[in-house]
C-alpha cells in the first residue's frame, strides 16, 4: 500500500516539474487559530483537516462603474472546467491514489466535528445571513450558487473584523460555511461582494480541504524514503498546489461576476489598501511584466530568496495578470457561449 502511495507521489512530483511558473502570496489569516481549543480534543485526522482547511481567505475591496450585463448560469458546470491546470492534474492524481476512497470515508466522518465546532463559534459571535437577516446578501449568495451549479447552499455569516477578508471551510460537508467580514462589506459594492462569495464557493465546489489533505497524506512515503530531498520537494509541490487552488477560485469569481473588471478592480483596491482612488488594472498588469523582467535579471541569491518564500496566495501582480489572461481564453469564452443560460 505504501509503495503504491510512493509511486503516486513520484507521479505528482513529475507533474510539478512540468510547470515552470512560480506563484506567490499576499497576507492571509489562519482559520485554525480560531478553533484551536476545539481541535485539541479530536483525532489526529481532524488535526490534518484543520491544517488543510485553514482559511482560504481572499479579501477584495473596490467600486466599479461597469454596466450590469445579463447574468448566466452554467448548467452542468464541473469543477474541472475552471480549475487551474496544476490544481486539476494533482486533484486527478489524488483521486486515483490507492486507498483514496478509504481516506475519503475517514475524512467525511471526521469533518462534521470540525464543522460543528466552527458553526457553534459563528452562531455565538457572528450574524447569520438569511432571507430574514440581511436579505440582500442572502440573494447574492443564492444567485452565485445558481451560477456555479451548487445545489447545497452554504451558510453565510458576517463577522465583525477591521480587516477586509472572507474564508470558507472549503468542503461540502453537512453544512458548509462561508464568512465575510464587516470591513469587506463596507468597502465593496454588491457585485464585488458576490464575486468574493463566488471565490469562496469555488473552494467549496472543488473541495480543496479534502484534496489538499489527501495530497499531503499521499506524499508521506516520499518524506519517509527521502527524508532530506523529499521534504523540500513535497513542501514546494504542496505550496504550488495551494496557490494554484487560489487561481482556480479567482476563475470561479469571474464566472459569478461575468465581468473581469469587477473582480480585477476589487483585487486592486485590496492590494493598494484603499478604495478612495480609482486604480487601473491594465497598468497593474504592466507592473507584473516589469516584475518578471526584474526578477529574471536579479542575482541568483535574490531570485532564490523570492522563490523560497512561503505563501498561501499568489503574488498580487501575478494574480491580476493571470485573471486577465483567463478571461480572454477560449476556455472561458466557450463556457459563456456554450454552457451559459440566462438567469
Amino acid at each position: 500500500f505504501l509503495f503504491n502511495l510512493y509511486l503516486t507521489t513520484i507521479n505528482i512530483v513529475s507533474v510539478h516539474y512540468n510547470y515552470t511558473f512560480r506563484l506567490r502570496n499576499h497576507r492571509n489569516i489562519s482559520f485554525k487559530s480560531s478553533m484551536q481549543s476545539f481541535s485539541n480534543n479530536i483525532s489526529v485526522i481532524v488535526i490534518l483537516l484543520l491544517a488543510a482547511c485553514g482559511r482560504y481567505a481572499i479579501a477584495f475591496s473596490a467600486t466599479t462603474t461597469t454596466a450590469q450585463q445579463q447574468r448566466l448560469t452554467f448548467q452542468g458546470l464541473q469543477d474541472n472546467q475552471f480549475r487551474h491546470p496544476l490544481d486539476r492534474d494533482l486533484t486527478a492524481l489524488v483521486r486515483a491514489t490507492p486507498g483514496a476512497s478509504l481516506a475519503e470515508t475517514a475524512f467525511r466522518r471526521a469533518f462534521p466535528l470540525v464543522e460543528e465546532g466552527a458553526r457553534l463559534d459563528l452562531l455565538a459571535s457572528s450574524v447569520r445571513v438569511s432571507d430574514k437577516q440581511l436579505p440582500n446578501l442572502h440573494k447574492l449568495l443564492l444567485e452565485a450558487c445558481k451560477v456555479l451549479e451548487i445545489s447545497s447552499t452554504p451558510e453565510l455569516y458576517v463577522q465583525s473584523n477591521s480587516q477586509a477578508n472572507a474564508f470558507t471551510t472549503a468542503f461540502q460537508g453537512n453544512t458548509p460555511v462561508i464568512v465575510v467580514t464587516s470591513a469587506l462589506l463596507d468597502r465593496c459594492s454588491d457585485r464585488e461582494i458576490q464575486a468574493i462569495i463566488g471565490h469562496e464557493l469555488g473552494h467549496l465546489k472543488c473541495e480543496h480541504s479534502f484534496y489538499l489533505t489527501m495530497g499531503g497524506i499521499a506524499s508521506a512515503p516520499l518524506r519517509i524514503l527521502l527524508p532530506f530531498v523529499g521534504n523540500s520537494v513535497v513542501d514546494s509541490l504542496l505550496q504550488e498546489w495551494r496557490l494554484a487552488a487560489e487561481y482556480s477560485c479567482d476563475r470561479a469569481a469571474v464566472l459569478v461576476a461575468q465581468d473581469i473588471d469587477v473582480v480585477a478592480s476589487a483585487m486592486l483596491k485590496l492590494f493598494s489598501g484603499t478604495s478612495k482612488y480609482d486604480v487601473n488594472a491594465e497598468a497593474f498588469v504592466a507592473q507584473a511584466d516589469e516584475y518578471d523582467e526584474l526578477l529574471q535579471s536579479a542575482s541568483p541569491a535574490v531570485r532564490a530568496s523570492v522563490r523560497n518564500q512561503q505563501r498561501t496566495h499568489p503574488l498580487p501582480v501575478r494574480r491580476v495578470a493571470e485573471l486577465k489572461r483567463w478571461s480572454k481564453s477560449n476556455k472561458y469564452l466557450n463556457l459563456l457561449k456554450n454552457s451559459g443560460v440566462a438567469i
